[in-house]
């Protein structure tokens, strides 16, 4: 759905005039905002934050899928959005409506307008998150992209964290070398944590940092090394990408403990999870309702958010094992300027026969000139994108901004389809 159909809620102009969603980090700012608004919470609700780098939306909507399916309240944050502000929040098995957002802004605003006017985007989209989950059981709590400083780091205390993979992203912000980055976003450590499967490449040093953070935090940490057989079943059964069977399984054991720490808290939820096993989980489990995460279009069109290295590492494999594959495909693609787009695309040399570029409105993508003359060293044929040729492959990535470009187009019948 194209959010221009409609009139903007008060909440979508606060946040459009707010601009970018992230500003320098600044730990103390989030937490003395939220202290001042005063936010209902329920002492016993249990909150599992998701932080890393790839893979996090899909290992959070996967736990809350199960949770939801065990008959536990539960609400899933995650950013950012494709298409409407609603799929950041999804509570009981449905995102909610721009009405109801609206609705908790406004009575947060009417507390602490000023206050508001103070944070990020995403610091406000943190606090609506506490506000409109209030009344769940179990909250899924999805960083930024950061962790220690990070708002939801820094408003609450999680009782468990689940790490996904961690690479280079977002250096301006968390640094300039893995080590850097690994340690900010495992700095975010609660006192039970699960790290999950890394990158063949980085995964010793990713550990080593793990386990010197989870000593000087007194933390239970259990280190991922294995998928379930049932899982990796699981997972061609749907036709998932292979890569989700690694978000699935962190999703699974973060499962686990929580039914660890729930034994001596709450008998009641407790009861619940000792009724399931992983056969029959997966047997009712709901599709994965998550745009953008290799999702197939139509015959010849690829979807994914992908925009970093690791995670264009990962698509790549995955579509070498795709029918389409067989013959390159045409990459539909734009690129944030910190997103090392040089890098990027030499990774996707190998199944690619030309670059479309999709031009996008948006302050952080890089200038054409600069793309092109990329492109251009790399001796990687270019042209901008105009239209489908129902004879060819495509694959759409290089940020969430292409993604939701191209949806819209598509949703809209914008796309001209050579032929047709």
């Amino acid at each position: 759905m194209n959010l221009n159909m409609h009139n903007e809620t008060q909440l979508e102009r606060f946040l459009d005039e707010k601009g970018l969603e992230y500003m320098p980090f600044d730990p103390m700012r989030a937490p003395k905002i939220f202290k001042q608004l005063k936010i209902p919470h329920s002492s016993t609700q249990k909150i599992i934050q998701i932080i890393g780098t790839n893979g996090k939306g899909s290992t959070g909507r996967f736990l809350s899928l199960m949770l939801y399916k065990l008959g536990i309240k539960v609400g899933h944050f995650s950013s950012p959005h494709l298409l409407c502000l609603s799929e950041r929040f999804w509570k009981n098995g449905a995102n909610l409506s721009r009405e109801a957002l609206n609705e908790a802004f406004l009575a947060l605003d009417s507390i602490a307008e000023s206050q508001l006017e103070q944070a990020s985007y995403f610091e406000v989209l943190t606090f609506l998150a506490f506000s409109v989950f209030s009344d769940c059981e179990v909250l899924v709590l999805e960083a930024g992209l950061g962790g220690e400083f990070d708002s939801t780091t820094t408003c609450v205390q999680a009782e468990l964290s689940l790490f996904t993979s961690i690479g280079l992203d977002h250096q301006e912000f968390l640094g300039d070398t893995l080590e850097q980055i690994a340690t900010t976003k495992l700095n975010a450590m609660s006192k039970r944590a699960i790290l999950g499967f890394q990158s063949d490449k980085d995964v010793d040093k990713i550990v080593r940092i793990a386990k010197e953070i989870a000593k000087e935090k007194n933390t239970q940490l259990k280190i991922l090394e294995e998928i379930p057989f049932q899982i990796t079943q699981f997972i061609k059964m749907k036709n998932y990408p292979n890569y989700q069977a690694q978000n699935l399984a962190l999703a699974y054991n973060g499962l686990l403990v929580l039914k660890e720490i729930l034994e001596k808290e709450q008998e009641s939820l407790h009861k619940i999870l000792k009724e399931f096993s992983l056969n029959s989980l997966l047997e009712s489990l709901p599709p994965l309702d998550l745009q953008g995460r290799m999702q197939r279009l139509s015959s010849n069109i690829y979807l994914d958010v992908a925009h970093n290295v690791n995670a264009a590492q990962v698509l790549v494999k995955q579509l070498k094992n795709e029918d389409f594959s067989q013959n390159k495909c045409v990459l539909v693609y734009n690129s944030y300027s910190d997103k090392n787009p040089r890098a990027v695309l030499s990774i996707f040399l190998p199944i690619i026969k030309r670059v479309e570029i999709l031009e996008i409105s948006n302050a952080r993508i890089m200038e054409k000139a600069q793309l092109e003359q990329i492109l251009q060293e790399l001796n990687i044929e270019f042209k901008d994108f105009k239209r489908v040729n129902p004879q060819e492959n495509y694959l759409v990535c290089g940020s969430f901004s292409v993604v939701a470009e191209f949806l819209t187009h598509f949703l809209d019948n914008k796309i001209i389809w050579i032929g047709k």
